[in-house]
């Protein structure tokens, strides 16, 4: 349907219709699925949700792994007019029907291997009228109703303000908020970022994050913008991940750090033809500039670090592909979202000066769902306050340097983790960090470590702080050190799980 920009999502994902219908779009182990597959798949979903009684403007949650079928459910329920609801697929039973409750949804599309999850949670979640099984199971399955709807795309008006989703957050203060994120918000970013990087016809991205994510949705939906394909690992798997690379070929995956710091430990990768990677994006957690140093080093393949907040639907900046990259720094804005470091009353702050980053343009959310009191909170005069604290240099580039409320307050002073961090990631025996606070009765806060030592090393707590004090200011140097040999606890999208070692 190539033709005016897309308007809303199910514009976007047909933009390459006309011409592109038989080529492949999404790789799945031995499956090559087109894209004239995916779109009728995804017709017949919606013609079976509005077939259930799914109105436009109603949720349906999504709990589920990377599979084929999230396509079709995701992009059945944005063409019947529903709102799009991803919840973790690692969420507990009461995670999960808290999402969904808040969510209001009334259908719920579960893979069969999570129905447990579903069985723990039904009597919690008694505004759910269907359950629908995303593979075989009991119940009504999705590869039935498809059987039985109409290949036909329904007759939905889809305004660009409309609500395309409601993405939870991950919940750092408190239960997590719904940000509502619209179709014009999810086209404006897609196409942005496509143009950044820069996604071309025929290109591959390796999937690896999970759907669930905004950082897997955009980069998903980039591909039907450009043009490409989705080579959808079956999951992040260190020993096979090169393998995996060398039967995709992929262009290039979409990462977070820890899975980077993984990739360099793992042995073997000269074995594989990698040799169609031409480029790495990374993101979601802030990236030491010696990781990045060491995996370039390592594999030859140019990292783009890039930034966003689920409130901004995925990607703000990114260190561009075709102009000059400052490793460490999150890169340029995207065309469209104007960024800026402000201080505690909202004023703008000189180039490298310490402040609260802020974001705007149309990818910013529209609210978070029933919570306008947290909404007026974070946007501010159409400004997304992200919370996360740096600077802008000179040429315009922005650098994180760590989260707001992240940030350790010794005795008035102000103590930057993420500084701590990226000193200790320069011992070589080390292979996670993460820095958190430690409460004390005096100064009221001091600075704790907690390590996770490269395979055969080992290490002492008095080793450690006398590695960071030529390095630190005496004030910054950890007060107390803590190993985690089986490594340090993430999140669903691969982040260290710092609330949890605050505990």
């Amino acid at each position: 349907m190539k033709g005016e920009f897309p308007r809303n999502l199910v514009d976007l994902i047909e933009w390459h219709a006309d011409e592109l219908a038989d080529q492949p779009m999404v790789l799945w182990q031995d499956e090559s699925i087109t894209l004239g597959q995916i779109l009728e798949s995804s017709n017949r979903v919606a013609n079976a949700l509005i077939s259930l009684g799914v109105a436009k403007g109603e949720s349906v949650s999504i709990l589920s792994p990377n599979c084929p079928e999230y396509y079709y459910a995701w992009f059945g329920a944005l063409k019947a007019g529903a709102v799009f609801n991803p919840v973790n697929a690692l969420f507990t039973a009461e995670e999960s029907a808290y999402v969904i409750n808040h969510a209001e949804s009334r259908v719920l599309m579960v893979h069969p291997a999570l129905m447990p999850v579903v069985e723990a949670m039904r009597a919690g979640i008694p505004a759910i009228k269907h359950v629908v099984v995303m593979g075989e199971g009991a119940g009504p399955t999705i590869a039935e109703l498809m059987r039985e709807a109409s290949p036909n795309a329904p007759a939905v008006e889809i305004a660009p303000d409309d609500r395309a989703a409601i993405v939870y957050t991950s919940g750092t203060t408190g239960k997590p908020k719904g940000a509502v994120l619209t179709h014009g918000s999810y086209v404006w970013d897609t196409a942005s970022v496509s143009e950044a990087l820069p996604m071309r016809p025929g290109d591959r991205l390796g999937l690896i994050l999970p759907l669930f994510h905004v950082n897997a949705q955009v980069t998903s939906l980039s591909q039907f913008y450009a043009g490409g394909c989705i080579a959808m690992f079956p999951r992040f798997s260190p020993s096979d991940f090169w393998a995996s690379v060398e039967k995709y070929r992929p262009t290039t995956f979409s990462s977070v750090p820890t899975m980077l710091a993984i990739l360099l430990a793992v042995p073997g990768a000269e074995k594989y033809d990698t040799s169609s990677l031409r480029y790495v994006i990374c993101g979601a957690a802030p990236l030491s500039l010696e990781l990045a140093n060491r995996f370039e080093s390592a594999f030859g393949l140019r990292i783009l670090e890039g930034y966003g907040l689920t409130e901004g639907t995925c990607v703000s900046s990114i260190n561009p592909f075709l102009m000059p990259r400052k490793i460490g720094s999150i890169g340029l804005p995207l065309r469209g979202q104007p960024m800026k470091v402000v201080d505690d009353n909202l004023n703008d702050v000189a180039p490298g000066e310490y402040g609260e980053i802020l974001v705007k343009g149309p990818n910013v959310m529209s609210c978070y769902f029933k919570n306008p009191e947290a909404t007026a909170e974070t946007v501010v005069d159409g400004w997304l306050r992200t919370g996360d604290a740096g600077y802008v240099d000179a040429d315009g580039y922005f650098f994180i340097v760590d989260r707001i409320k992240d940030m350790i307050i010794r005795g008035g002073e102000n103590i930057y983790p993420r500084e701590i961090e990226e000193v200790l990631y320069q011992n070589p025996k080390i292979a996670e960090a993460a820095v958190v606070p430690l409460p004390d009765p005096f100064w009221g806060e001091e600075v704790k470590a907690v390590l996770c030592l490269k395979p055969g090393e080992q290490a002492t707590e008095e080793e450690i702080v006398e590695f960071c004090k030529p390095r630190l200011a005496s004030y910054k140097v950890p007060k107390q050190v803590v190993f985690m040999p089986e490594g340090l606890p993430k999140t669903a999208t691969g982040k260290i799980a710092k609330k949890t070692l605050k505990s």
